[in-house]
């Protein structure tokens, strides 16, 4: 039987925060955005809060960094590279660089185009075209569903599509330090975990059925043979002794049949209407 999942997301500041309390929100999702309320939050207090959950047998916690500040400053990305290389095997750290606009902008591109962006307000320039008012404010972000308006005016899937190549090129020529967004992975992990959650109703389900199946066989024989035994009963449906009993012990229950006799030889029958 799969086992439920549990997911802490961590954001780095307010922009993050929003974005998948909306997510959250709107999609139903069970995970958490931590803190609970937005703030900035520097890496080694995002690590710490990382582990800290890790402890409590959370099965994943995903950190959400923007790489524009880390790329400016060596002593931060050398913090950060000691600390993600430290972390539990549980703790995804994922990048967008510069910042998580580029992720929004990604859901409007019209083609996959190489482009560098330094810092958030070059991506800015260009996300204003999809979203002209967008802000990075308290204000803008209490106003706006931000989920909702990039699924509604964007494409979510393209978003994914091209986070992926992104990803890959940055991957391929480091040194470039083009525009990338690894935030597709954290999209594939919930998608992974609400395929454990189908499989597990899809198990219950067969196991129901197998059941009421049973069940039915069972009130079948004894019906065709107007009287029996446990033993003859457990032969003929194919299962061990003691899962025949239990059955047999709920369908008394249940009222479905009628037992005679001390335990070795009692005989079962179906209720006279």
């Amino acid at each position: 039987m799969a086992v439920k999942k549990s997911i802490v997301i961590i954001g780095e500041g307010e922009t993050e925060w929003w974005y998948f309390d909306t997510l959250r929100i709107t999609c139903h999702y069970k995970f958490k955005v931590v803190p609970d309320f937005p703030q900035h939050s520097d890496i080694p207090h995002m690590a710490k809060l990382a582990e800290d959950y890790v402890k409590r047998d959370t099965d994943y916690v995903v950190c959400l960094v923007d790489m524009d500040r880390l790329l400016k400053v060596p002593a931060e990305m050398a913090t950060y590279l000691k600390l993600k290389a430290c972390s539990s095997c549980n703790v995804w750290w994922i990048e967008t660089n510069p910042c998580t606009e580029f992720w929004f902008l990604l859901h409007f591109l019209p083609q996959l185009s190489i482009k560098h962006y330094e810092s958030y307000k070059d991506v800015l320039l260009d996300l204003q075209h999809y979203m002209p008012d967008y802000a990075k404010t308290a204000h803008y972000f209490k106003k706006n569903n931000l989920y909702k308006y990039l699924t509604e005016n964007g494409d979510l899937q393209r978003a994914i599509g091209y986070a992926k190549e992104f990803s890959r090129l940055s991957e391929v020529t480091p040194e470039d330090k083009i525009a990338y967004s690894q935030m597709h992975k954290v999209f594939e992990l919930i998608a992974s975990m609400n395929e454990d959650d189908s499989n597990e109703n899809v198990q219950k389900t067969e196991i129901s059925n197998r059941n009421i199946e049973i069940r039915r066989q069972i009130l079948q024989f004894i019906a065709d043979s107007g009287i029996s035994d446990s033993k003859s009963i457990s032969k003929h449906i194919g299962l061990k002794p003691s899962r025949t009993r239990d059955y047999l012990k709920q369908l008394v229950a249940d009222g479905l049949i009628e037992t005679d006799g001390e335990y070795k030889s009692r005989k079962y029958k179906i209720p006279t209407p």
